[in-house]
């Protein structure tokens, strides 16, 4: 009996839902799913019920804060046969701007729902979607041709509405016509270079509305280079560090281009050329005998040029280098070195000054032999001062300084070398003068002994010069004779004229 009541309960609700689950209502509006103001949803609806039924047909739009029964029709139904309904257009309005869907009903003249469906649900928006042709850049004084389009959020054109372009506090209005809008800005003269930016703002006449800001380029025009030294006056070996920067026409820095940089020597010729950005800092290291004058930097962009001039000092300076037997001698200045130099040997009390005439070009060396000046020996060689303190403290006869101060190189040798062997390679002539010098030498040494020489050497000289004279007169003359005594006197007769008178 349970099973019964339970069989039979089912079969009733069986007949009740028969209306409906035979019954059909179709709404499609898969054409699109998203929709701006001012379009129209247009359904397609078609009705199919398992019999015969006469009633009023519905379409309802339901959104997330809006809903309206838009149309009703009275309808006739046949059995299983299906009814093809044409239903009006729904403009969707701003009210309407959220997520939504329709539902159809069809029901009996006295309400009893007969059938009801509903449709997928669609969007409803008011945005426009903005775009700009081509990235946008210009120089000063030139226009800037600002063209785009206006799409609905279905990507369809929009047909017709206004575009509004701001630029530096301006506005602009122009017609968006098949979707297209076209407006033209002119640049000032003195504009900055940079990014600019300007505001399109497109709109219909139903509410809908889209705006993009957007960013254009003003291109710098190039007007002046500095070359900016860190010094501009220089001695050789010294580094040239300089800043050569680009300026545009509002006097901006265009630190991200490329400048190429030449040196130039005073007869304007190429000693390097390097490319380098704008502002970057570079280098340039001078020749050690890089002669004195004007120097040229001469920096270039495209067809601006910039020639800017540096000073090379003068350096008149040599080193001695002591090697052996030899002593290198080398013009380390920048001008030719011509003068005479001493370098003095010592041994055993004994000194041999060796005087040199210098005569060399910038980076010319010579060599001197000291085993051809001086006897075999152990020596000190005494360089001389003003070298060895040129050398040290980096000035040259005009007292300028070839190194900064706080240098503490030292380019040549320290002024006295001691115990240095040489050698006797002179020749027959200079060992000769030379032992008749250390002769000399010897005896100047001794006071005494040079004075009892001298007066040797003077009593000498006269008994030489006596004996001579002595000689001279004894020959072939008489010792008794007052004839030949005097024979070299002649007297008158006259006693008058006799010598005494």
């Amino acid at each position: 009996m349970k099973y019964l009541k339970r069989f039979l309960a089912l079969q009733l609700l069986f007949l009740a839902i028969i209306p409906i689950a035979f019954g059909e209502i179709i709404v499609d509006i898969s054409e699109k799913d998203i929709y701006n103001l001012g379009e129209k949803v247009i359904p397609t609806v078609s009705v199919k019920e398992s019999q015969d039924y006469s009633g009023f047909f519905k379409l309802s739009i339901f959104c997330d804060n809006y809903e309206l029964q838009y149309y009703t029709i009275p309808l006739s139904l046949e059995t299983d046969f299906r009814t093809q309904l044409t239903v009006p257009e729904l403009l969707l309005a701003e009210s309407m701007a959220s997520k939504c869907r329709l539902r159809a009903d069809f029901e009996l003249s006295d309400g009893a729902k007969i059938d009801s469906t509903w449709s997928e649900y669609f969007f409803v928006t008011d945005e426009l979607n903005v775009t700009v042709d081509s990235s946008l850049e210009a120089k000063p004084g030139e226009d800037v041709v600002i063209s785009g389009q206006v799409k609905k959020q279905s990507n369809e054109i929009m047909s017709k509405g206004e575009s509004k372009i701001s630029f530096r506090n301006k506005e602009n209005k122009v017609d968006t016509i098949s979707g297209k809008f076209e407006h033209i800005i002119h640049l000032d003269e003195d504009v900055k270079a940079g990014t600019l930016s300007f505001l399109v703002v497109a709109t219909d006449k139903y509410g809908n509305y889209g705006d993009k800001i957007l960013d254009f380029e003003v291109l710098p025009i190039p007007t002046r280079i500095e070359n900016r030294f860190e010094n501009n006056v220089l001695m050789p070996g010294d580094k040239l560090r300089v800043k050569a920067i680009l300026y545009d026409h509002s006097n901006l820095a265009m630190d991200n281009s490329e400048i190429n940089v030449k040196v130039l020597d005073s007869d304007e010729k190429l000693i390097v050329e390097k490319d380098v950005q704008s502002s970057n800092s570079l280098e340039f290291e001078m020749g050690e005998n890089q002669k004195p004058g004007n120097y040229f930097l001469l920096s270039t962009f495209e067809n601006i040029k910039q020639q800017s001039s540096f000073e090379m000092g003068i350096v008149r300076e040599i080193t001695m280098e002591q090697e052996g037997n030899f002593v290198h001698v080398e013009n380390i200045g920048n001008v030719n070195y011509g003068d005479e130099v001493t370098i003095i040997l010592e041994s055993d009390d004994k000194n041999y000054p060796i005087n040199e005439k210098i005569n060399l070009e910038p980076g010319e060396k010579i060599t001197i032999d000291l085993s051809k000046e001086v006897p075999q020996g152990t020596y000190d060689i005494i360089l001389p001062e003003e070298i060895v303190d040129d050398t040290v403290q980096g000035e040259d006869t005009n007292g300028s300084s070839g190194q900064p101060e706080d240098s503490t190189d030292v380019a040549g040798p320290v002024n006295i070398i001691q115990d240095v062997q040489i050698d006797d390679n002179r020749n027959v002539i200079k060992k000769i003068t030379g032992e008749v010098v250390g002769a000399a030498g010897y005896v100047a040494s001794k006071p005494l002994l040079a004075s009892t020489f001298l007066i040797l050497i003077i009593l000498g000289t006269v008994t030489r010069y006596s004996w001579g004279f002595i000689k001279n007169r004894i020959k072939g003359k008489k010792e008794d004779s007052t004839e030949d005594l005097f024979g070299d006197f002649k007297y008158e007769e006259d006693g008058d004229n006799k010598p005494g008178d």
